[in-house]
C-alpha cells in the first residue's frame, strides 16, 4: 500500500524542493497574483476553454478533446507496430479522464502569437529562458532544443472520477506529442527532460474538498518505489520536475475543475571526459569566470571530549547562505564540508544574488565546478546536498528577504545553522555546536548566536586564530535611524565550558533546533533594512520565550571587510500582493521597514509573542528604546565582571568600520519567473 511522504510545508511565496535524485521544485506565485486570473481570461477568450468553473453540464470544451480511455490504448495494441507513437504503452497508466489538446508549435511561431496570447507567450518563453545558461563546462550538463517545446493544456471536470493514473512523461509509459522517428539513435537524441505544470484552479482551491493532487512518487529509494507526496493544486503554482525521472499520478478533482498548462522542454544529456572537466586543485580553470581554489590553513580545532564524538552522530543539520555576487561563498561551503565532522548530514540551501544576463558571472559566482574534486574527496554530495536558488542582482531587497528565501530550503533537517556567505569554520564545529545547544537548559527554546572574529582570504584565519568567544552587547543609538547598534565582546579564556546567556542576536552566525524555523521565521518583508534585523530578531525571540546564548568559544570566523560589488544604497524593486518597494520614495522600502520595527520595540508589531513583555526586554537588555539611552551604565558587561572581558573598547560593531557587525546584504525579487527559474538550469547542470 502507498505510503505518504513528509518534509516539507509551504512557508513562504516561493517554495522551491529539491530532489538530490533528479527531481523537482515546487514555486508558488512564480508569476505575479493576477497571472492566473488573466491567463485563464485569455484562454477562454481564444476559445481554448468556455462556460463556468464548477464542472458541470454547461461547461463548453471549447476547443479541447477527451483525452484517450481505454478503448483507444487496446485499439492502439491491437494496431502495434503499425502506429509510431507510443505503441508499447500500458493501457492502465495511459487512462486519462480529462480533456486536453496541445498548442501546436506551428500555432505559437505565428508573428500574431504573442500578440492574442500576451500571458501564455510569457509563461512558455520564461520557462524557456530558465534553462539557456552555459552550463558547457560541467561534465554532465543538458543541452535544450526550445523549438521543440511542446504546450498542452488540461482540465479535469470536477466529477471525483477523473483523473490521470501513475505514469512517466517519457518512456514506454509516455504520452509523447507527434512522431517520432523509431530508427534515430536514442543516444544523444532530444527527448522530454523537463516537465512545467502550471495551475489554472481558483483562487480558494482546497486541499480536502477540491483535491486533484498531483501525486509524486519517491524516485530515491530502491524498495519504497510506492512512497509519495501530494502537491496541492493551488493558483499561480508551478511545478517542475525531471520527465524522466518522476513518475506521478493525476488525483480526482472533487467538485470542480482542475485546469493546468503544461510545458514540456526537450533535450539531451552531454557527458564530457574527465580530464577536459576542471583543473587540477589550486590552479585556475580554463572556464570563463573561474576562480582559483586555495589550499586552506585551518584553524584550531574546537574541544571535544571523545564521549561527544560519539553522540548526534545522525542529526542533520541545515545551513542557511544568502551570497551577494560573493567569490567567497564556494570556499564558505568547502570549509563547512571540510571541517565537519560528519560532511554527509550537512545539507546547505544557498540563495545567490547575480548578474543573471552575464554568463560569466553566473558561472564564476554559483557553479562551483572548481570544487568538485574536494567534495568527492570528503564524500559530501552536492547533487543531494546542496539546494539553490539564483535570483538577478538588481532587484536587491536587502538581508531579510534573503534569509526568509533561504530558510524556504529547509526540508525537515534537525538543527539550522544560518551564516553568511564569507566564513571559516574550526574542526568539529557540526559536534559542537549541537553539543553546546543540548546544554542549554529547553534546547529546544534557545539560540546560540554571536559576532564571530574576522579572518582574511583566500587561505583563513590560520593555526593561530583566535579562539575565545564573543557575546553581543549594546552598544549606541544610531542618530539616523534611532536603531540600537550591537557588538560583540571577545571574552577572556578564563570562562568555563558553559554557554553565557545573552539577549541580541546575530543574523551572520546562529544556531538552534529546527523547530524555531516555525516559532519564529525571517519576515520576508522587511525590504530595505540593513540595520534593525537583527534586533526585530532579538525581540521576537525574547517574546516567544527563546533564550539566546553566545558559546563560550569561537565556532567560525566572518570576513568583515566589505564586499566592493555590494552596493547598499541601490535598493531594487520588489512587486507583491500588497507590498512594493520604490527607491525615489523615502517612506516606502527602508523606512517602512524600520517603522515595522519601531512598533515591534513598543510592543505593538507584529511576529512577537506573548510569553515575554517587550518592556521585560528593554529592561534586561539595559536600554531605553523610547529616549534612545543605555539606561544602565552595565549594560554592555551584560551581567559579566569586567574581567570577564578582554577589553572594554576591544569589540565587533555594527557600524562598517574595520570592525563590521553587518550582514552581507542578500538581494531577492519576488514575482520575476524569469530570474526566479534561472535556478533550474543550474539544477539541471549538477545533474
Amino acid at each position: 500500500m502507498a505510503k505518504q511522504l513528509s518534509g516539507w510545508t509551504p512557508k513562504t511565496e516561493h517554495l522551491l524542493l529539491y530532489n538530490g535524485g533528479g527531481g523537482y521544485d515546487i514555486i508558488d506565485h512564480a508569476m505575479e497574483a493576477s497571472f492566473p486570473m488573466h491567463l485563464l481570461h485569455e484562454l477562454r477568450t481564444n476559445g481554448w476553454i468556455g462556460g463556468d468553473e464548477s464542472g458541470g453540464d454547461t461547461a463548453k470544451k471549447g476547443r479541447l478533446a477527451p483525452a484517450r480511455t481505454a478503448a483507444d490504448v487496446n485499439l492502439q495494441s491491437l494496431l502495434g507496430g503499425f502506429l509510431d507513437d507510443n505503441s508499447n504503452d500500458d493501457a492502465s497508466s495511459n487512462v486519462r479522464g480529462d480533456e486536453s489538446a496541445f498548442i501546436s508549435r506551428e500555432e505559437r511561431s505565428q508573428i500574431d502569437f504573442p500578440v492574442n496570447y500576451p500571458f501564455l507567450h510569457r509563461l512558455i518563453r520564461s520557462i524557456e529562458s530558465a534553462v539557456t545558461k552555459d552550463d558547457t563546462m560541467l561534465q554532465q550538463h543538458f543541452e535544450f532544443d526550445t523549438s521543440q517545446t511542446s504546450v498542452q493544456l488540461a482540465r479535469y471536470c470536477g466529477d471525483d472520477k477523473s483523473g490521470y493514473p501513475r505514469h512517466c512523461d517519457r518512456g514506454m509509459t509516455c504520452t509523447q506529442e507527434g512522431n517520432h522517428n523509431n530508427s534515430d539513435d536514442q543516444e544523444g537524441k532530444m527527448q522530454r527532460l523537463l516537465t512545467f505544470v502550471y495551475y489554472l484552479t481558483p483562487s480558494d482551491w482546497d486541499e480536502q474538498l477540491d483535491g486533484g493532487a498531483l501525486r509524486m512518487f519517491s524516485p530515491q529509494q530502491d524498495n519504497a518505489s510506492d512512497s509519495y507526496f501530494d502537491v496541492t493544486p493551488h493558483s499561480g503554482r508551478l511545478v517542475v520536475f525531471r520527465s524522466d525521472v518522476m513518475e506521478h499520478e493525476v488525483m480526482p478533482s472533487k467538485r470542480r475543475e482542475r485546469i493546468a498548462i503544461t510545458v514540456w522542454l526537450y533535450g539531451r544529456q552531454v557527458r564530457k571526459d574527465d580530464d577536459k572537466l576542471v583543473a587540477s586543485p589550486g590552479k585556475e580553470s580554463a572556464s570563463r569566470g573561474a576562480i582559483s581554489v586555495p589550499d586552506t590553513i585551518l584553524p584550531p580545532p574546537l574541544p571535544i571530549a571523545e564521549s561527544v564524538n560519539q553522540q548526534q552522530s545522525e542529526a542533520t543539520i541545515f545551513v542557511a547562505i544568502p551570497s551577494y555576487r560573493d567569490i567567497e561563498t564556494f570556499p564558505t561551503i568547502k570549509s563547512l564540508v571540510e571541517t565537519s565532522k560528519n560532511p554527509q548530514r550537512i545539507y546547505i540551501g544557498v540563495v545567490f544574488q547575480v548578474d543573471t544576463s552575464s554568463n560569466e558571472e553566473i558561472e564564476q559566482f554559483t557553479s562551483g565546478s572548481d570544487y568538485a574534486s574536494y567534495f568527492k574527496e570528503y564524500n559530501w554530495n552536492p547533487q543531494t546536498n546542496l539546494r539553490t536558488i539564483t535570483i538577478d542582482h538588481r532587484h536587491a531587497t536587502g538581508p531579510c528577504y534573503a534569509r526568509h528565501l533561504a530558510q524556504s530550503l529547509h526540508r525537515g533537517e534537525d538543527y539550522v545553522l544560518q551564516i553568511d556567505s564569507h566564513m571559516r569554520f574550526r574542526p568539529g564545529w557540526d559536534v559542537y555546536l549541537i553539543h553546546q545547544l543540548n546544554q542549554c537548559h529547553d534546547p529546544s527554546m534557545s539560540v546560540l548566536t554571536t559576532y564571530p572574529p574576522n579572518y582574511d582570504p583566500p587561505h583563513g584565519p590560520g593555526p593561530h586564530a583566535e579562539t575565545r568567544g564573543t557575546i553581543l552587547v549594546p552598544w549606541k543609538f544610531d542618530d539616523m535611524d534611532g536603531m540600537l547598534r550591537q557588538k560583540g565582546r571577545l571574552i577572556t579564556s578564563s570562562q568555563n565550558n558553559s554557554n553565557i546567556p545573552c539577549l541580541l542576536f546575530a543574523g551572520g552566525f546562529n544556531f538552534s533546533q529546527s523547530s524555531l524555523l516555525e516559532l519564529c521565521p525571517y519576515d520576508g518583508k522587511l525590504h530595505g533594512l540593513f540595520f534593525g534585523e537583527e534586533l526585530s530578531m532579538a525581540v521576537r525571540l525574547f517574546t516567544n520565550g527563546v533564550d539566546l546564548y553566545a558559546p563560550p568559544q569561537t565556532v567560525c570566523y566572518h570576513m568583515w571587510k566589505r564586499n566592493p560589488l555590494r552596493k547598499t544604497q541601490d535598493v531594487g524593486s520588489v512587486s507583491g500582493d500588497n507590498d512594493s518597494i520604490n527607491t525615489s520614495d523615502p517612506t516606502s522600502g527602508r523606512e517602512a521597514s524600520l517603522n515595522i520595527v519601531r512598533m515591534q520595540l513598543r510592543g505593538m508589531g507584529r511576529g512577537l509573542g506573548t510569553v515575554r513583555t517587550v518592556k521585560q526586554f528593554e529592561e534586561a537588555l539595559g536600554v531605553d528604546f523610547e529616549t534612545h539611552e543605555l539606561s544602565s551604565k552595565g549594560c554592555e558587561n551584560v551581567g559579566l565582571v569586567d574581567e570577564a572581558f578582554v577589553s572594554s573598547s576591544q569589540g565587533i560593531t555594527g557600524d562598517g568600520a574595520t570592525l563590521n557587525g553587518t550582514n552581507d546584504e542578500a538581494r531577492i525579487a519576488e514575482n520575476d519567473m524569469s530570474t526566479v527559474m534561472s535556478l533550474v538550469s543550474q539544477f539541471m547542470g549538477n545533474a
